[in-house]
């Protein structure tokens, strides 16, 4: 039946990405932890734990964000999307479609009628590269949330750490930078150092992260 759910939602490429899909399954079979198997549940606890985080952001159904995913959408794109649509108060299907029909960010904005001087210098020179944009808006968005500082966040990143690590690093009691190395050297897993705080599912992550926010 997870299977058949999985498949059906491939095929609902969500109208509001405006993105070319890919097939990109995220049908976690673990969601809980797992005593016997620490690990298990860790790339379902990093991508809920994002998947939460723009939620509250801008405020975006998580179901939808899932239905996204299902589809193919990156992770990239999205954080792209829900953040140039809340800078510019506009629709997010208005948005995705200047996107779906020019296939570059800078046109996008300039359709939206931004300056760089609003978009603050940096964020309108990554417009060429969603990677690394998405990557600021996450640092954007971390420093405003977690009260972490841009240095910290350089560090964390020339450590290793991903976007979703860094989110539930900076989740999780404890510098994020040892929680990342014990979890890097194999020491620990999320999964675990999840479970030590009384974080134990989606849940207890999406309510821990609306206490912090």
């Amino acid at each position: 039946m997870r299977k058949l759910f999985c498949l059906l939602l491939l095929l609902l490429i969500p109208a509001l990405t405006g993105a070319e899909p890919t097939i990109n399954c995220h049908c976690f079979q673990d969601r809980t932890f797992n005593h016997r198997d620490t690990a298990a549940a860790d790339s379902y606890f990093l991508a809920t734990t994002q998947n939460s985080f723009i939620s509250l952001i801008y405020g975006v159904d998580k179901s939808t964000l899932v239905k996204a995913k299902m589809s193919g959408t990156s992770g990239t794109h999205l954080w792209i999307l829900f953040d140039v649509a809340a800078r510019s108060q506009q629709d997010i299907n208005k948005v995705a479609k200047i996107y779906s029909r020019t296939k570059h960010w800078g046109k996008v904005f300039k359709e939206l009628h931004f300056t760089p001087q609003q978009l603050e210098g940096k964020y309108w020179q990554l417009s060429n590269n969603p990677e690394q944009l998405a990557e600021h808006i996450v640092d954007l968005q971390l420093s405003q949330y977690f009260s972490v500082t841009a240095d910290q966040i350089k560090n964390w990143r020339e450590q290793g750490m991903n976007r979703k690590e860094l989110i539930l690093a900076i989740l999780l009691e404890g510098d994020p930078a040892s929680l990342y190395n014990r979890v890097n050297s194999r020491m620990q897993t999320w999964g675990k150092l999840l479970f030590d705080q009384g974080l134990v599912d989606g849940k207890a992550i999406n309510k821990r992260l609306r206490e912090l926010m």
